[in-house]
């Protein structure tokens, strides 16, 4: 059996080297490639987080913008209800008089 080790030398060995070196490389090649698409699947996960932010914050805007026009709307309302409310009285006390005869 010792026979058999010392008969091994570099140049028997170098095919196994070599193969070991481009293993050895692939396995790096296929690490960059996984560390690229981790890279490139966060960003596109922080982009779409990004666009679900703004879609938010527009949605938000918006509806602040028509939570204004619908506030002007009831102080119009209430404006002329209240007008209107002060006419009915004025008919009222034109008709049956201001209640201090």
């Amino acid at each position: 059996m010792s026979n058999w080790k010392a008969k091994i030398g570099w140049k028997d060995k170098k095919y196994l080297y070599l193969a070991l070196i481009a293993l050895t490389g692939m396995t790096i090649y296929q690490q960059v490639l996984i560390t690229d698409l981790q890279t490139r699947m966060m960003n596109i996960e922080a982009s779409r987080y990004d666009d679900q932010l703004n879609d938010i914050r527009w949605e938000a805007e918006k509806a602040l913008e028509e939570n204004k026009e619908q506030q002007k709307d009831i102080l119009h309302l209430q404006k002329h209800s209240s007008e209107d409310r002060f006419h009915i009285m004025e008919m009222q006390w034109d008709m049956y008089g201001k209640g201090d005869q």
